[in-house]
């Protein structure tokens, strides 16, 4: 499932990143690489979604969850 499916509060584990190179390359220097738990803090599509890697919260620009494969 995609990230941008994940509701709020719930903890998952990223399981690939499914970008251009650049983009994973932009998600793994945030620490965001597959195996990572993570922890949906806020979750939308039309705006900014929030996580919680590593005890550092991100945002994460609209649309961008829908390419991060967790379970």
């Amino acid at each position: 499932m995609s990230l941008s499916q994940v509701p709020k509060g719930e903890k998952v584990t990223i399981v690939s990143l499914n970008l251009p190179e650049a983009g994973i390359k932009r998600l793994t220097s945030l620490g965001l690489i597959p195996g990572v738990r993570i922890r949906v803090l806020n979750n939308s599509l039309t705006e900014t979604s929030l996580i919680e890697c590593k005890g550092s919260r991100l945002a994460l620009g609209r649309g961008l969850p829908r390419f991060i494969e967790v379970k």
